[in-house]
C-alpha cells in the first residue's frame, strides 16, 4: 500500500517562503521610504525657494520705499532727475533706479506726430502715421476719425471686437487692445512711453533713447552725445556746483537737439517718477519691481502709487 501524499512543504521550504516574503516586505518599505524622502526634500527644496523668493521681494518692496524718501528729500535728489545707486545689507543686495516720467512720451495728451515718431524710432515702418492717429482716436471723445485712424465704425467687423475707448488710457499698455499694436512692438516702446506725466513733450535731461529718437531731425548720433552729456551731470551732481553752473550744464547738454524738436519739449521736474528696485540674496534669489510713485510732500503718506509690478526686463 501506497502511502499517502503530504501537501505541506519540508519546514526548510517554508522557512525560504517566508524569508522571500519577508524580503518583498522589507523592499516595498525601502521604496516607499525612499519616494517618501524625495518628496520630502523636493517638498523642503520648493518651501526654501518660496521662503528665499519672500524675502527678495520684500527687499525690492523697501527698495521702493527707499527711492520714495531719497526723491522726498530735496537735498539727496539733485540734478538731473535720475538717480541710480545700491545699497548693501547682510541679505544680499538692493539695486534703485529712479527716472523722472517727464522723460517719457505720454499717450494720453502727446501730439499724434510725436507718436508716430516714437513708433517708427521703434520700428513700424509705413505703420507709424496710422497707428499714431488710432492711438490719439480711442482717447479722444468724438466719433471722428483722424486722416489716417480708426474710430468704432472702421474696426466693424472684427472678431473679436474691438470696442474703442473714447477715453483716456488707464494704463500705457492699453494700447495692446488696438489692431496693429503687436506684443513685440508694445515691448520695444514701453520703457519710452506713460499714461503719467500729464505733459504733451518730453524732458530730454530724463528721456530714455527711443524717446528722444521720437523728436523730429533727432538722429543716433545726437542721441548718444546728449545723453552721455546728461550721464557727465550725474556724475557732476555731488559738487557743490551753484544754481548758475547747473543752468549752464543744462544749456550746453540741450545744445544736441535739432531745432525742430525744440516744440516737442516740456521742461521742469514733474512730480511723477518711475522707480524700479532689484534684490539680490547671498543665496541666489532675485526679485524685482516696477512702480510708478507720485510725490505728495506733506500728506500721509507722502507719496501715492499708479502702477506697482513684477520687473520682468531689468
Amino acid at each position: 500500500m501506497n502511502p499517502r501524499r503530504s501537501n505541506r512543504l519540508p519546514v526548510g521550504g517554508a522557512r525560504g517562503v517566508a524569508l522571500i516574503a519577508v524580503l518583498w516586505v522589507v523592499l516595498l518599505l525601502a521604496m516607499i521610504a525612499g519616494s517618501l524622502t524625495m518628496l520630502t526634500r523636493t517638498e523642503l527644496g520648493l518651501s526654501r525657494n518660496l521662503v528665499l523668493s519672500a524675502r527678495a521681494e520684500a527687499l525690492a518692496e523697501g527698495g521702493i520705499h527707499l527711492a520714495a524718501a531719497r526723491l522726498l528729500s530735496p537735498a539727496d535728489s539733485g540734478p538731473p532727475g535720475i538717480l541710480a545707486w545700491q545699497v548693501e545689507i547682510d541679505e544680499g543686495l538692493i539695486e534703485i533706479a529712479a527716472a523722472d516720467i517727464g522723460g517719457r512720451i505720454d499717450l494720453n495728451v502727446a501730439q499724434p506726430e510725436l507718436i508716430a515718431g516714437l513708433l517708427r524710432a521703434a520700428g513700424a515702418g509705413d505703420m507709424a502715421d496710422s497707428l499714431a492717429d488710432r492711438i490719439v482716436d480711442w482717447r479722444d471723445k468724438d466719433d471722428e476719425p483722424r486722416p489716417n485712424g480708426a474710430e468704432q465704425a472702421d474696426y466693424a467687423g472684427f472678431d473679436p471686437p474691438v470696442p474703442v475707448g473714447n477715453a483716456p488710457f488707464l494704463t500705457a499698455d492699453e494700447i495692446l487692445r488696438i489692431p496693429g499694436i503687436t506684443m513685440d512692438l508694445w515691448e520695444r516702446i514701453a520703457g519710452a512711453v506713460t499714461v503719467h506725466s500729464r505733459r504733451p513733450g518730453v524732458n530730454p535731461l530724463y528721456a530714455p533713447k527711443l524717446a528722444l529718437l521720437a523728436l523730429p531731425g533727432m538722429d543716433e548720433a545726437a542721441a548718444d552725445e546728449l545723453i552721455a552729456a546728461r550721464g557727465q551731470m550725474v556724475i557732476d551732481a555731488g559738487t557743490d556746483d551753484k544754481p548758475a553752473t547747473q543752468r549752464q550744464r543744462i544749456s550746453e547738454t540741450l545744445q544736441f537737439l535739432p531745432q525742430e524738436a525744440r516744440r516737442y519739449l516740456a521742461g521742469g521736474m514733474s512730480s511723477v517718477y518711475s522707480v524700479r528696485a532689484r534684490a539680490r540674496l547671498a543665496e541666489g534669489a532675485v526679485y524685482a519691481i516696477e512702480a510708478v510713485i507720485e510725490l505728495a510732500p506733506g500728506n500721509d503718506p507722502p507719496w501715492l502709487t499708479h502702477q506697482w509690478r513684477p520687473a520682468t526686463d531689468w
